[in-house]
Formats: structure tokens, sequence, C-alpha cells
């Protein structure tokens, strides 16, 4: 128990600002979720959403890259990265997604707005490959202004 709260004190040392919003798209039959990322020093990231529908879907990604660029003043980031889909419902779904997105962050406001894709290979109960699986956040930054 001592090294559980050991890991957790190391790794809530490491985390920078969190968001929480939602994401609008097409993916586990429903049209929205819960969207949430916890940021880490090093420039990763998890990226997590649960959606409710015909049942209950979730994924949990891991952005292993985040970069920023600039166009016209504005300052936008790409990231990508790779985990975990779920769907309880009927049929159970587990699968394996990508993801690759942008995102604007706002200035002087703790808004986060960006726009992903995340092509999934389901695997158990149902063999298929999801494509045309694209995501609009809005996102609120934690302690963050």
């Amino acid at each position: 128990m001592k090294q559980l709260l050991f890991i957790l004190l190391c790794l809530i040392t490491k985390v920078n600002a969190q968001e929480i919003g939602i994401r609008l798209g097409n993916f586990n039959d429903a049209h929205v979720a819960i969207d949430g990322i916890v940021n880490f020093e090093d420039g990763t990231r998890l990226h997590g959403d649960i959606s409710f529908g015909q049942g209950i879907g979730a994924n949990l990604l891991y952005n292993f890259k985040i970069d920023e660029f600039a166009v016209d003043n504005l300052n936008f980031q790409y990231y990508l990265g790779a985990g975990i889909a779920t769907f309880v419902g009927d049929p159970f779904v587990l699968g394996a997604n990508g993801e690759i997105g942008i995102e604007y962050l706002f200035k002087n406001t703790p808004i986060t707005i960006g726009i992903d894709w995340r092509p999934q290979l389901n695997v158990i109960t149902r063999t298929s490959l999801e494509i045309l699986q694209l995501g609009i956040n809005i996102r609120y930054r934690i302690n963050e202004l």
C-alpha cells in the first residue's frame, strides 16, 4: 500500500494541467462523450472519454507526441496516440484505436477546442475496422490562468 501511495505521489508531481469537457462525433453508437485529459511534464498525456448510448463506451489513449506550431499568430498543437477501446452493450466490443488530432488552446481563457480522427480495430466479439470516427473536442483547462 505504501508503494502505491508513493507511485501516486510521484505521478501527481509530474502532472500539469488537467482538462475536462465533451467530445462530439460518431463513435460507440453515441454522438456525445465526456472527454478528459491528464497532461504530464514530458509532453505526453492520457486522453480518455466515456460515452452513453445503447451501452457504455470507453476509450483510453496515450498521446506519445505533442508538438506546437503557429499559423498567422495562432498557436496550434498536434498529437498522436494509441490506446484501447471498449463498448459494453449488445454486442460487447474490445479493440485498439489510434488517434491523430489538432487543437487550439485559447490564451486568455482556459478553453481548448480541437478535432481528431480515431480509427479503431475491433477484435473481440465483432471483428471490424472503424475508419470514419471523427470528433470535435471542447475542454476546460483546470487550474490554469
